[in-house]
């Protein structure tokens, strides 16, 4: 079916002019216009010591003609990957790729980091070529760093979990669940750990029936002593998007905790007159998608018209909070699976003042938190820009 309103909704368009003399490669065309799609990502963080100067890179090439197209960890190594091409079309002889400390090896890998040959390391640095638009991928090993880092430690806190938000395959809930009403994150999905970076979330064993989330009912917990300067929260609300204060010590921290379900991101969705109903059916586990029933009302119901039938757009939105463990289902009150009704959780932080080891909840029954964690952590870290399209909208 061809709808002619594809274009409408919310679009955005950035263009850019660069003028040159002569060659087009002479006015670095290509560089130009990465520039303008991906530009620097600026972020802000609170001042603290250093030992790598005022300037630090992490990667440099002596030639502008050859890009970067991905630096990685090894899939089965400890090396990393780096993936280069030529843009522009001369042949690129010479090629110095340093790192922030020397290269101590090197080989050549294909795309899928088959071995391929060897490589030179000369002085610290990788030296290659490259033929007119080709791509190369090596696999290096560094030498130790100049400044090496602690990884943050974290501590799970230990809760006293007094409701069941999990259910297993075919296994009725009666009340309950992650809504109160028995719909239930699947507890054959929900692992006992989620790593969030470096800080671990112990959760508790997920069982129709066995408690293994806190409620948020004002309570006042006890955060373990130790040079702790963050706590994490692992959560989600039984609802709508829940906005509520979380105090740590005396400071209060207005946190947003969104939704276990629905969805956290949608573009602009057209909206027609008459559409036919979508009610799909669940049976035995299995979702019949769509029932026959349905599947015969919607062949014979008509297309819709445009504009005739175009009642009007649903704005797109993106919800922000971090997502730290998502599910492709959910489960009913009688253990079936609600396919592509998605389980979320999500992580949360808030700093910890110099001296505070409380932690008090917020007196709201809709907010449920199935693990919690202290860590010694770096200093935070925010981006000084969206690192995604926001579409204006953090909201359905």
């Amino acid at each position: 079916m061809v709808i002619p309103s594809q274009d409408w909704g919310h679009h955005e368009f950035v263009l850019g002019l660069v003028g040159y003399r002569g060659d087009w490669r002479g006015a670095t065309t290509i560089w130009q216009a990465y520039r303008l799609n991906d530009p620097l990502i600026a972020f802000t963080t609170i001042r603290h010591p250093g030992s790598l100067g005022n300037n630090f890179s992490l990667l440099h090439l002596n030639d502008s003609r050859i890009r970067v197209l991905a630096v990685k960890k090894a899939e089965e190594s400890d090396e990393i990957v780096i993936r280069m091409v030529e843009l522009d079309g001369p042949a690129a002889r010479d090629v110095h790729v340093e790192f922030a400390t020397p290269i101590t090896g090197a080989r050549e890998v294909n795309a899928q980091e088959q071995a391929v040959g060897s490589a030179e390391v000369r002085d610290g640095a990788l030296v290659t070529s490259f033929a007119p638009y080709q791509p190369r991928t090596f696999a290096l090993r560094l030498g130790p760093p100049r400044a090496p880092l602690e990884l943050p430690h974290s501590q799970p806190v230990e809760l006293n979990y007094d409701l069941a938000v999990a259910s297993n395959d075919d296994t009725k809930t009666e009340g309950g669940g992650m809504d109160g009403n028995g719909n239930a994150i699947p507890a054959e999905m929900l692992p006992v750990q989620i790593d969030y970076g470096s800080v671990k979330f112990q959760l508790a064993a997920a069982k129709t029936g066995v408690p293994n989330a806190l409620i948020a009912k004002d309570q006042t917990l006890a955060l373990p002593s130790g040079r702790y300067n963050r706590v994490y929260l692992l959560a989600a609300s039984a609802a709508r998007d829940q906005k509520a204060v979380f105090r740590v010590g005396d400071r209060p921290t207005e946190l947003n905790i969104q939704s276990w379900t629905g969805w956290i991101g949608q573009w602009d969705t057209r909206i027609w007159k008459n559409e036919p109903e979508r009610d799909w059916a669940i049976s035995a586990n299995h979702a019949v998608w769509p029932p026959p029933d349905v599947q015969e009302k919607e062949a014979r119901a008509p297309s819709p018209r445009f504009p005739e039938d175009h009642v009007g757009l649903k704005p797109g939105f993106v919800k922000p909070a971090t997502l730290a463990w998502y599910c492709s289902h959910h489960h009913t009150t009688n253990g079936l699976n609600e396919p592509y009704q998605y389980s979320y959780l999500f992580a949360y932080s808030i700093d910890i003042p110099l001296g505070s080891r409380t932690l008090t909840l917020p007196d709201n029954h809709k907010i449920r938190i199935l693990a919690l964690s202290v860590a010694e952590d770096d200093p935070s870290l925010s981006a000084a820009t969206p690192l995604y399209d926001t579409l204006n909208r953090s909201a359905p």
